[in-house]
Order: structure tokens, then C-alpha cells, then sequence
């Protein structure tokens, strides 16, 4: 392939792509009230036409989700220091329950020794009671666990979108770029400026596509934790009925 034929395949590319990007973006491919929002569908394009996998928004939409994503990744960072202090209250009453336990034993023990049947059983019976305490205690320990888990899943989505946003920024910018470069003229030295404009553009694209993906597991994580807390308190309810029906004798 000559020089010249090389600069007009290049031209040929580069006006699709132009002519892609100034196309209008569909309905289905725009939900600038999500942050990060991935379309369902993409609206078709002839066979020998390349697909907008990444669809323009307006950059006011964006910085708008930007805003609202760092909102909620402030929000979930608050949440998970909050539910790490519930969790280590949890866990310190745990071990109080724990030494209560043994320090009745201990007197289980002694009454057995001493043959005071009365006194044992009552302390048994207040064993059974501490120790439907302690199962709740524990319950309650799993389910500060689980809700600092999933803090911490949704501040890392967060996290996610607020990245995808700037690059989707960076996208937008680019794609500009390219459109004035391509409305300009100039020759060869506007083609090579196209040619590179275009593989920025494809790169930034490839990397907002990456970003979604990896939106898209932090999304299943939360969906996950989620689940695991609901899990986690039907645990304690359960424990907590125990608790209030209190020691079989």
C-alpha cells in the first residue's frame, strides 16, 4: 500500500467515525438521572458501520452523576466507619457475655462439689439464660460484620462510577477534538492529527467500557452484601425470640 492510498484508508476511518459521533445519541442509551447508567440496548447501525459502544451524554448529565456518585461514596466512607464502631461494641460484649459464662460455671461447679442441688440448678438455669445472651450477642456481632461489609461494597461502587465518570469526561473532550479537527481541513498533517485524535478516542472508549464492567461486579458485590445482611438479622430475630422465650428448665 502507497503513501497515498494509506492517507485516503485513513481519511475513510476517520470520517465514519466522525460521522458516528455527530450522530444523535438514542433514548435507550441515555439516563443521565443514573450515574454510570449502562444501556440495555444499543440502537443498530448498517454492517459496514462501526457501533458507538460508548454513548456521548452531555457533559452537564455527567458531572451531574459525578457529583451524585461522589455524594454517595462520601456517604458509604461515613457508613462504614459508623458501622465498624457498632461492630467493635459488638464484639467487646461478646467477651463480657463470655467471662459472665464462665465465672457462673465456676459456681456451678463449686455448688455440684458441695452437693447444694437447689443452688445448682438455679445456677444452671441462669447459665441457659446467659448463654441464649450470648447467642444473641453473637448474632448481633455477624450481623455489624455484614452491614460494615456492605458499607464498604457500596462505597467502593461509588468509588467506581466517580472513576467512570471523569473518563467518560475525558471521552467527551476528545471526541470534541476530533470533530473541530475533522470541520478544519489542513491536508496530510490534518489527517495525521485525526488518525491520532481517533486512536485516543478508541483507547478512552475501551478503558469507559472496562470501567463499566467493573461497575457492573462492584453492583453484584453490593446486590451480595446486601442479601448477607438481610441473612445476618433474620439470624438475630430469630436468636432474639430465643432470647425472650427464655431457658427451658
Amino acid at each position: 500500500m502507497n503513501a497515498r492510498t494509506a492517507t485516503r484508508s485513513a481519511a475513510r476511518m476517520v470520517g465514519l467515525c466522525v460521522a458516528l459521533l455527530a450522530a444523535p445519541a438514542s433514548p435507550l442509551m441515555a439516563r443521565p438521572a443514573q450515574a454510570a447508567a449502562i444501556p440495555s440496548v444499543l440502537p443498530d447501525a448498517p454492517p459496514d458501520s462501526l457501533l458507538i459502544l460508548v454513548p456521548s451524554r452531555a457533559p452537564e448529565a455527567i458531572r451531574q452523576d459525578l457529583a451524585s456518585a461522589e455524594s454517595m461514596a462520601g456517604t458509604g466512607g461515613a457508613d462504614l466507619v459508623f458501622a465498624q464502631g457498632r461492630l467493635g461494641e459488638a464484639k467487646a460484649q461478646v467477651e463480657v457475655r463470655k467471662s459472665e459464662i464462665e465465672a457462673l460455671k465456676a459456681k456451678v461447679k463449686l455448688a455440684k462439689e458441695q452437693k447444694n442441688e437447689a443452688e445448682q440448678a438455679n445456677l444452671e438455669l441462669q447459665v441457659k439464660g446467659q448463654e441464649l445472651h450470648l447467642a444473641a450477642l453473637e448474632a448481633r456481632k455477624e450481623m455489624r460484620e455484614a452491614e460494615a461489609e456492605l458499607a464498604e461494597a457500596r462505597r467502593k461502587a461509588a468509588q467506581a462510577r466517580s472513576a467512570f465518570c471523569n473518563q467518560e469526561l475525558d471521552l467527551v473532550g476528545k471526541r470534541d477534538d476530533l470533530r473541530r479537527e475533522s470541520a478544519s481541513g489542513g491536508g496530510a498533517a490534518n489527517i495525521d492529527a485525526l488518525v491520532r485524535l481517533q486512536i485516543e478516542v478508541r483507547d478512552l472508549e475501551r478503558r469507559g467500557l472496562e470501567a463499566l464492567k467493573d461497575i457492573a461486579e462492584k453492583d453484584k458485590a453490593v446486590a451480595e452484601k446486601a442479601a448477607s445482611v438481610l441473612e445476618k438479622r433474620l439470624k438475630l430475630h430469630a436468636a432474639q425470640q430465643a432470647l425472650v422465650a427464655g431457658p427451658k428448665k
